[in-house]
């Protein structure tokens, strides 16, 4: 028999021999599809590392548009995440409250004290670094 050969009756393709409506799960969501609860269509063994590796293909056709979170959805994974990051900060003795403060950051964040704060330019790059050397004190022409 010449057929595709299988395995466990799912075909298995060369590299790049696959048909051009089978993508792997990372291919699909890059398209903006989902797997739909398909069963695999395909595999293609390759080695990475040195080490044998199966990547699964998924029909095209029986694939779906990926679902849209809510807006719950998307507030609970903003304070889950917010959380995970207060909690490693205080792992690294960062106090949790020093991240609920609003207000003023302080003098490091005044622009006005900002070493560029009193240069003015003037559109050309040449003229504005000859100005910069011209003021810089104890520098030779």
């Amino acid at each position: 028999m010449t057929g595709q050969p299988t395995e466990g009756g799912i075909p298995v393709y060369q590299w790049r021999c696959a048909p051009s409506h089978l993508r792997t799960r990372r291919q699909l969501e890059a398209e903006g599809l989902r797997r739909n609860g398909q069963d695999i269509a395909g595999k293609i063994p390759f080695r990475r590392y040195g080490r044998e590796q199966v990547a699964h293909l998924y029909d095209i056709n029986l694939a779906a548009t990926k679902r849209q979170a809510t807006p719950a959805q998307l507030a609970a994974l903003e304070k889950a995440t917010r959380e995970h990051q207060l909690r490693a900060a205080e792992r690294h003795g960062v106090d949790r409250a020093e991240f609920e403060q609003v207000g003023d950051p302080g003098p490091g964040w005044n622009t006005s004290t900002s070493a560029l704060a009193g240069y003015k330019a003037t559109g050309n790059a040449l003229a504005d670094s000859l100005a910069r050397g011209a003021e810089r004190e104890g520098m030779d022409r």
